[in-house]
């Protein structure tokens, strides 16, 4: 007899939403209830997951049994909205896991991760790194030894983080952003799309270019 998933629900049912969909079905891990967003009309669907309707229906979810979400919103330079998601089901009660793509390389010593990271396929994460809650490491990108990466923060598609560094909460690194070693990065930081940062940057600032500033 197949033991039956849990089930979890996806908050946001954009671009983002259909890479969290693949990789939770490759996963097998849980069995995807449906989408809410308000953006999308009731009854469609998205990768053949239905859209339920909108955050209002959260509280009815939990009380019928679905313990679990996903925030499957993306971000783009500024990720407020993903953690006022991330602090609106966790206040209702909802685990928000940690989300794997079996196709990511992940060194298994000292690596942590806390709720609702997601790791996106092709993606390297060497030797002790830890990984605040909430945040995303998107597609290819690479995470080299001994780095700190904070909450609700954003590594685009083919970024590298060198080894040693730090990325504060709610900070954005675009796109084939490099990152050098030993580097600090401050909270709330935007590095721009195949930016090179080469020196450490403070908080709520934005860099660009080759080299950053």
């Amino acid at each position: 007899m197949t033991k039956k998933l849990d089930e979890i629900i996806l908050l946001g049912g954009g671009g983002h939403a259909k890479v969290l969909i693949d990789l939770i079905n490759t996963s097998g891990q849980f069995e995807i209830s449906g989408i809410l967003d308000t953006q999308l009309e009731i009854g469609t669907k998205v990768l053949n997951v239905p859209v339920l309707g909108d955050g209002d229906l959260l509280p009815g979810l939990y009380s019928k049994g679905i313990k679990n979400a996903c925030i499957a919103i993306g971000s783009v330079r500024d990720n407020t909205r993903r953690r006022k998601l991330f602090d609106k089901v966790k206040q209702i009660g909802f685990l928000v896991p940690c989300l794997l793509h079996p196709q990511a390389i992940i060194v298994s010593k000292n690596v942590h991760f806390s709720e609702g990271v997601q790791i996106m396929a092709g993606v390297n994460i060497q030797t002790d790194s830890h990984f605040k809650e909430n945040t995303i490491i998107n597609t290819g990108a690479i995470i080299e030894h001994d780095c700190s990466i904070g909450s609700h923060v954003h590594i685009c598609p083919g970024a590298v983080i060198s080894g040693g560094c730090t990325v504060g909460d709610g900070t954005f690194i675009g796109a084939g952003a490099t990152v050098m070693q030993e580097i600090n990065i401050g909270k709330c930081v935007t590095v721009a799309a195949g930016a090179v940062v080469v020196k450490d940057v403070p908080d709520r600032t934005m860099v660009k270019g080759v080299p950053a500033a």
